[in-house]
């Protein structure tokens, strides 16, 4: 929601300086679309994903390796070790059911154990970055040992009712192209900067693939192209030669992805070409190319490049369409918060089960008592939100969906030994979907 209150704070600003004094909020109406209600659903739900994505890698990036350095300056934007980690953090996948609100925005929570990003960060950061210790910061970001974030958005206006289609068809366990969507911030030059990094990385990666080939025992491809200039030049103009399998993929991560592909018939001939070029006590034996390629069980070598837009190609940008600048109240701009607290079951003998329980039952009063609190809370209008939901049957539903997305702020053992959960609730989503006017209170 930090987008959110960027914006809002802008338009508080200017409506003091022009001395404008309360105003009714006039209901939103969310614009028109082409996508049909089901592509529209499909895409404010990825949408959605790609902004918990988002997020999750800023949340990575910001963790402290220690007390002045974080994930992000051992690992410069765009960078190969940076685009690694981004990669690997794709893996993660919606957990429960979507937040849909009756104003058309959507919310998502995404998740990975947290034991695999700790891992996929260590291995990335190099030197002391490497210690266990160092990761604290990270791992006390965790929730039941997962690393858990949300996202929200609506369905973007100019996304392609082709790609609207493909999204429908394409199961929510797997991450797909889908441009436009990660991109609106991202200039025209900025996109082809990222596609010319990948491809340059995608030759890279061909090179050193050819160059790993085992040969025999002991000997690899890269022996044969180290035994001669020439053939060091040969197989270079022949990585150069290969052209790309397809389109460059702008994945909604803001990772462009470049493919090329070696046939092994060519390669073989090039590969033998080579071992011509070198002396001749560096030549291999009759066939050994066939059998070192034959056990590769395709006809194709392929290899994957991978490169982001250099920083300077990023401009601010929202997923959510710009509000019609009624200035945000101080109830709106409040977080509601709520403690919980539960002790250990004397049922349960094991004391990790129990402390788990304990936990649960902790969050799950915390949440009660936050619904009792944002029940009270007054609308603009001057009704609370118990009397407008007793009416308003798409408002209700918002506020249950709202009351879904509470977050766990901190858990502790109290000096009694019973646990006790703080739960945090912001109001921007409630005002935001408390001004749309619904079916049902037309």
């Amino acid at each position: 929601m930090k987008r959110v209150y960027l914006i809002v704070g802008a338009v508080l600003a200017l409506a003091a300086s022009a001395g404008a004094g309360p105003a009714a909020p006039a209901p939103v109406v969310p614009p028109p679309s082409d996508l049909t209600d089901v592509e529209r659903r499909a895409v404010a739900l990825r949408a959605a994903e790609v902004e918990a994505l988002d997020r999750m890698n800023t949340v990575i990036r910001e963790s402290h390796l220690s007390q002045e350095r974080t994930v992000g300056d051992a690992l410069p934007f765009g960078s190969e070790a940076d685009i690694t980690l981004r990669a690997a953090v794709r893996v993660a996948r919606i957990v429960g059911e979507p937040r849909r609100y009756s104003d058309g925005y959507t919310e998502v929570d995404i998740e990975i154990p947290m034991f695999s990003v700790v891992q996929w960060v260590a291995d990335a950061c190099a030197g002391g970055d490497r210690s266990k210790a160092a990761l604290e910061d990270l791992k006390s970001q965790g929730q039941e040992g997962f690393l858990r974030v949300s996202g929200g958005a609506r369905a973007t206006e100019d996304t392609p009712p082709a790609l609207a289609a493909r999204l429908v068809a394409t199961p929510t366990d797997v991450l797909p192209e889908m441009y436009p969507l990660g991109w609106h911030g991202v200039t025209a030059a900025g996109r082809v900067d990222a596609a010319r990094t990948a491809r340059i990385r995608a030759y890279q990666a061909m090179d050193a693939r050819i160059r790993s080939l085992p040969l025999r025992p002991g000997h690899k491809v890269d022996d044969l192209v180290e035994a001669s200039p020439a053939a060091k030049a040969r197989l270079a103009m022949y990585v150069r030669s290969l052209a790309l399998t397809g389109e460059p993929r702008l994945m909604p991560d803001r990772i462009a992805e470049v493919e090329i592909a070696a046939d092994v018939r060519e390669l073989i001939a090039v590969l033998k070409e080579m071992r011509d070029l070198g002396p001749a006590d560096a030549t291999s034996r009759t066939g050994e190319f066939e059998r070192a390629l034959m056990e590769l069980k395709s006809d194709r070598l392929t290899a994957v490049g991978r490169g982001m837009p250099d920083a300077s190609y990023l401009r601010p940008w929202r997923l959510e369409y710009t509000p019609d600048g009624t200035p945000l109240p101080d109830w709106a701009a409040k977080a509601l918060e709520a403690t919980g607290v539960a002790g250990l079951s004397p049922e349960v003998d094991d004391p990790a089960k129990a402390r788990l329980l304990a936990a649960r039952s902790a969050k799950a009063r915390a949440v009660t008592e936050l619904e009792s609190v944002l029940q009270q809370v007054k609308l603009d209008d001057g009704r609370t939100v118990h009397e407008r939901a007793a009416k308003d049957e798409a408002f209700r539903k918002d506020t249950e969906a709202l009351l879904q997305s509470a977050k766990l702020v901190s858990t502790r053992v109290r000096e009694d030994g019973k646990w006790e959960v703080l739960m945090r609730l912001p109001l921007v989503r409630l005002y935001e979907f408390s001004r749309t006017k619904s079916a049902s209170a037309k």
